[in-house]
């Protein structure tokens, strides 16, 4: 919309004062209305009392379309069948930006005004004027005055464009305050395709082709899907050194972590008071063999029958005793690692039979436990393969055979977890029981958005089935 500047010096402080006036009146009719259509209609009407019109038409643009809505005087657009001349008219000012009035009131340049004659002689009109509205620097509606006895002066012209330039942005506000969804995402749909088809918006067309690329990338190209767990390295075979018998822990020789060889002594039992069965026992054999050999010189065969058998229970007792002391001693029954099992605290302290005093896990055979998600589990299969990195050997990974899926679960920090069992199929050096560390189940690929799609499913899933 233009207002050249010998239009604007004509208008006198008094008819500014009035101008100004007239738009802030204008401005509060439009808010106090509910809707942004009967907004337009009291402006409509508003205008046209103050300039004594026959008729005021707004027309609103639509994209690339007018459409007329509203009329003054309380008119309904739908009562008049032939209103093509006033959208003509909106049409001729609009596509030129410019106020068109006739009869012209100056002799500046030459405006198309055909649409403007028509109209003024089919209605038998004094004047016919149109005045583009706009909101910031963009046209988006126009008003068209028709008045009979009188044609415009150049001071209505300016009160006209004045009240104008107040009305556009009011009614762009509360027009866009009904918009609903469906609307609102249509008008930034077209937006965005402007900018898009605009040749001098480049930078629009680079995000959005690398936007489009993306999503193309995370809905259609499969990428690898890996499965973490937290994983421990455990001994295929792990033995339990028990207390062989009642007594008291009188030295201990390993700690957890020390590497031990086949019959390695690992702990020892007090053995004070076998000893003295020992030397009881071994005493009381000489006696039975002595009474035997003296009743065998006197040919006193029952005597020498009870001595005989005295003997032997002696030497029954004595066996017992010579075992018992050989349990005293704790050894390793292979090659391997003590992994539990630290006693140097409880030295002379008394132990029960069976009691656990070592654990012991071979060093040549392992065995990983990964520690599955629940919400992981069912995409996990046996004979799948993984990879495996731990915290002390972080240099090189290792590759893992599932094996077995346990079937019950446990809490582990808070989450329910499944123990999956897998065989190391390469061991590097350095490898011991409990290194701990991350492993990756490999599982088939598949695009990011699908993952995506499957988990928000579920979770909507869960979340119906929860609380509803």
């Amino acid at each position: 919309m233009h207002l050249n500047e010998s239009q604007g010096a004509g208008l006198t402080p008094a008819g500014a004062a009035d101008a100004s006036r007239l738009a802030w009146l204008s401005v509060q009719a439009v808010l106090r209305e509910r809707s942004w259509r009967a907004g337009c209609a009291v402006a409509a009407s508003g205008l046209a009392a103050q300039l004594g019109c026959k008729r005021v038409a707004m027309g609103w643009l639509n994209g690339k379309s007018l459409k007329l809505v509203a009329l003054s005087h309380g008119a309904q657009v739908s009562e008049h069948a032939v209103l093509d001349g006033l959208a003509e008219a909106m049409h001729e000012s609009l596509s030129q930006g410019l106020t068109l009035c006739l009869p012209r009131v100056d002799a500046g340049q030459a405006r198309l005004t055909l649409a403007h004659r028509s109209l003024l002689k089919r209605e038998g009109l004094a004047g016919v004027m149109t005045v583009p509205l706009a909101d910031g620097g963009e046209i988006v509606a126009a008003l068209t005055c028709e008045r009979e006895g009188l044609p415009f002066a150049p001071h209505e012209i300016l009160l006209v464009e004045q009240v104008a330039a107040a009305l556009g942005p009011t009614l762009v506000l509360k027009r866009a305050a009904e918009r609903g969804l469906r609307e609102r995402l249509a008008l930034h749909w077209q937006a965005w395709k402007r900018k898009f088809t605009d040749p001098s918006h480049l930078s629009w067309r680079i995000v959005a082709g690398s936007v489009a690329a993306l999503a193309v990338a995370v809905l259609a190209v499969p990428l690898p899907h890996r499965v973490s767990a937290t994983a421990r390295v455990e001994g295929a075979v792990q033995r339990v050194m028990s207390a062989p018998q009642d007594g008291y822990l009188r030295q201990v020789h390993v700690r957890p972590g020390d590497a031990v060889r086949a019959g390695q002594l690992l702990a020892e039992l007090s053995d004070e008071d076998l000893q003295w069965q020992l030397r009881s026992r071994q005493a009381e054999l000489a006696q039975q063999e002595n009474a035997f050999a003296d009743a065998f010189a006197r040919s006193d065969r029952t005597q020498a029958a009870i001595a005989q058998a005295k003997s032997a229970e002696a030497r029954a007792q004595l066996a017992l005793v010579q075992q018992q002391l050989g349990r005293t001693k704790v050894t390793a029954p292979f090659d391997g690692v003590v992994i539990a099992g630290d006693l140097t605290q409880k030295l002379g302290a008394p132990l029960k039979r069976s009691e656990a005093l070592f654990t012991l896990s071979p060093l040549q055979d392992f065995r990983v436990v990964l520690e599955v998600d629940e919400r992981e589990i069912a995409g996990v299969l046996e004979g799948q393969r993984a990879r495996l990195l731990l915290s002390a050997l972080p240099q090189r990974p290792i590759e893992l055979l599932l094996v077995r899926i346990t079937p019950v679960a446990k809490t582990t920090d808070g989450r329910q977890r499944y123990e999956v069992l897998a065989q190391p199929q390469d061991l590097p050096a350095g490898l011991r029981p409990g290194l701990q560390g991350v492993a990756k189940i490999e599982l088939p690929d598949e695009s990011l958005g699908r993952r995506w799609l499957r988990e928000g499913w579920r979770a909507i899933r869960y979340a119906w089935w929860s609380f509803v």
